[in-house]
């Protein structure tokens, strides 16, 4: 279970990186930059969403599956986690959503500069909330057991 549990880590290290990376990089004042650059940006934001944080996502969710199956896991705190990483799945696909409008700057470029400064919060609020759900299982879950789950 050792190596599963460093493995779960690891890749949920890597998938929380690209959460905070990947809206920085969105974020980017495109009037300030040529077109190679902005190319570039492009081609990095795209490896960093591809290559690396969707692999990382989906083995840190498989890798969390395997270790609530092998330690037993259950409770009110693990649904609570659950919601929170189902969140942070939602926020990844709307990571990729942004991805694929990088480079039509036109109608988009407004809403970008709009909702960068919650791109940024919803990563920082959701990663310490998992953290802390796994590592305290906090007390008031534990008066919530037995409930509806």
């Amino acid at each position: 279970m050792g190596w599963l549990m460093a493995a779960h880590i690891a890749t949920l290290t890597i998938w929380s990186a690209g959460l905070l990376y990947l809206p920085v990089l969105y974020m980017v004042n495109r009037k300030e930059h040529n077109a190679e650059t902005l190319r570039r940006l492009r081609v990095i934001s795209r490896v960093a969403y591809t290559r690396i944080a969707s692999p990382a996502a989906v083995l840190a969710i498989l890798t969390g599956t395997a270790l609530v199956y092998v330690a037993d896991a259950s409770g009110a705190w693990l649904a609570a986690k659950l919601a929170i990483v189902t969140l942070m799945g939602v926020f990844h696909a709307y990571c990729g959503h942004m991805l694929a409008l990088l480079g039509h700057e036109g109608q988009h470029k407004a809403q970008r500069h709009t909702i960068a400064g919650w791109q940024l919060i919803v990563p920082l609020l959701l990663i310490p909330t998992v953290l802390w759900l796994v590592l305290a299982k906090p007390a008031f879950f534990a008066n919530m057991e037995g409930g509806p789950w």
